[in-house]
């Protein structure tokens, strides 16, 4: 039986000598012509593979304007996911793509269990690159599928981030995160009203004693009461790249440099905690209970107006407005980006890293094929371009050249950026920190809440780190 479509009325065009010719005839001669000349076709036109095939990826939260998406909505983590799914399908007849937003929580979680059950995703975001994945043989390298043009545009630390042995394992899509241990945030509002300089474009930087003479102006009681109404900034102890932004300032590492022993430990590291331990208890800058504060503590601290200064890039000026659009905040505020203080002797610092989409391992040549052609639609530069709603940085050169030209933002982001051009990865390059993290945060929260000193936190942590990592 002949389905709907095939029901259709045939269109056909009347020529001079007065033949009738169907329209699908004419498009089969134009495409000839087209491959005759070395034409390309359009993605459109995409031949429908021999059997059905389905497509399966999950994507942690992106809350990605789509294209056409209303400009005074916020959208949603599942609206991204659900466009890219369906416009893949529309520019692939016989493809199905079904997606899922896997949550922060437990996501780690649910990939484990899904390999063990020998069913993960065909594409997965990972929340991190795992190297190990890749050495298991549970992932299928990529490079052949990167063009010419590809391997010029995407920012060679952006692939490098995939890289185990000779092969690469991800497609790179953003570049760095959310700002977190790399930027901070600043209310020129509070800073305007202490009678504080902002630290000046083109970087914004500054030194680790201007940071704190600003920080204690910044620190203040506003109805006579002589409790502190408004502090400079917080620690929160959970939120390890924060923190760990705070040992760099110092020059602490976490592993030696041929990534053989964990050295946080070292008097970098002492002096580094110590400091934030003064910051909160001798020069009372920031608040106490800093052990129990995780970042979105700190995060509403700052919108709360309790905080002159908070942690991230162009990424959370972002949230602010999807705050208030979202009605969790009350009004949007003007905000600016600074670098993390730096001592001279070292310079700068920021976290270094770039994320983007892995392919598992796929028997079947045909629904490979297909599957690639998926992980390099969602990384195309177009398609990249949408992180711009998210205030994000993309692994594109190009991409970035002028994406942010012309903006409310773009001063803000050739900050951040600049902040980046120092960036270092907090975690070493080539092994995986993940048993150690809850060991990490422990350190943090003791040196914080001052069950133990900065010095007693840091051997603890060094001594069972290099237990489990390198059986020391």
């Amino acid at each position: 039986m002949a389905s709907p479509a095939d029901k259709r009325p045939v269109h056909r065009i009347r020529l001079k000598e007065g033949l009738r010719v169907s329209r699908r005839v004419l498009i089969a001669v134009g495409i000839v012509l087209m491959i005759a000349i070395g034409g390309n076709l359009p993605a459109a036109l995409a031949a429908a593979p021999s059997k059905p095939i389905t497509i399966t990826w999950w994507i942690n939260p992106w809350r990605i304007a789509p294209p056409g998406f209303p400009a005074d909505k916020a959208p949603t983590a599942e609206d991204f996911p659900k466009w890219a799914s369906e416009e893949f399908m529309r520019l692939n007849p016989g493809v199905t793509v079904k997606y899922e937003v896997v949550t922060n929580t437990g996501f780690d979680q649910k990939i484990a269990a899904a390999i063990l059950a020998g069913n993960p995703p065909d594409v997965l975001r990972p929340i991190g690159f795992k190297r190990e994945w890749a050495r298991q043989g549970l992932l299928e390298p990529v490079e052949d599928y990167f063009t010419a043009d590809d391997k010029q545009d995407f920012y060679g630390y952006a692939m490098e981030v995939g890289k185990v042995g000779s092969h690469y394992y991800l497609f790179p899509w953003n570049n760095s995160n959310n700002g977190m241990g790399s930027t901070f945030l600043i209310n020129p509002a509070i800073f305007k009203e202490r009678g504080v300089s902002i630290p000046p474009l083109p970087e914004r930087g500054w030194t680790v004693d201007e940071f704190m003479q600003a920080a204690q102006k910044l620190t203040f009681h506003r109805d006579g009461d002589g409790k502190t109404d408004v502090y400079a900034l917080s620690f929160p102890a959970k939120e390890l790249l924060v923190m760990m932004g705070w040992m760099h300032v110092f020059g602490a590492r976490l592993f030696n440099a041929d990534q053989t022993e964990v050295v946080l430990n070292s008097p970098e590291g002492v002096r580094a905690l110590q400091f934030v331990v003064d910051a909160i208890y001798k020069y009372k800058i920031a608040p106490e209970g800093a052990a129990g504060m995780g970042i979105y503590d700190s995060i509403n601290m700052f919108h709360q107006g309790k905080t002159a200064m908070g942690y991230g890039g162009p990424y959370e000026i972002g949230r602010i407005d999807r705050y208030v659009k979202e009605g969790q905040l009350k009004e949007a505020f003007s905000v600016h980006i600074t670098q993390y203080p730096n001592l001279p002797e070292i310079g700068p610092i920021a976290h270094h890293t770039s994320g983007g989409f892995v392919v598992f391992k796929q028997r079947d040549a045909e629904k490979k094929k297909v599957v690639m052609d998926f992980a390099r639609f969602l990384t195309s530069k177009d398609n990249m371009t949408l992180l711009k709603s998210l205030l994000y940085v993309t692994a594109r050169k190009s991409v970035n050249k002028d994406l942010y030209k012309g903006s409310t933002f773009e001063k803000e982001v050739d900050v951040y950026t600049r902040a980046l051009d120092y960036g270092v990865p907090y975690f070493g390059t080539d092994i995986t920190t993940d048993p150690i993290d809850k060991h990490l945060q422990a350190m943090f929260e003791a040196a914080l809440g001052r069950t133990k000193t900065p010095k007693q936190a840091l051997d603890d942590f060094a001594r069972e780190a290099n237990k489990i990592l390198f059986k020391k």
